[in-house]
């Protein structure tokens, strides 16, 4: 199976205060330098927690969705749409 090329996993999400936006980084990438904050940044400028909680996850998601197919893989609508989730994930 291939493997995702993005920013590594796992992913954060952060809500910086009185700000209206959300924004997801990998996780352990924030540090403080002299003046400011810098972070790997996944994605910016989320308008809803919901959203923020779903791109977080998404890692973890596709790592999991990619072990049971590798394990338990069948041939079920259900694993076409497993199968074609991942192939989306990974940009196929």
């Amino acid at each position: 199976m291939s493997e995702f090329k993005g920013t590594p996993g796992p992913w954060e999400m952060k809500k910086e205060k009185g700000e209206p936006e959300w924004f997801v980084f990998q996780k352990g990438s924030m540090k403080k330098m002299c003046g400011g904050t810098i972070w790997t940044p996944v994605a910016g400028e989320i308008n809803n927690k919901y959203d923020a909680n779903l791109i977080s996850a998404a890692p973890e998601l596709l790592e999991a969705l990619q072990a049971v197919v590798r394990v338990a893989d069948r041939q079920t609508d259900e694993f076409d749409m497993a199968r074609a989730a991942i192939s989306k994930a990974l940009g196929k």
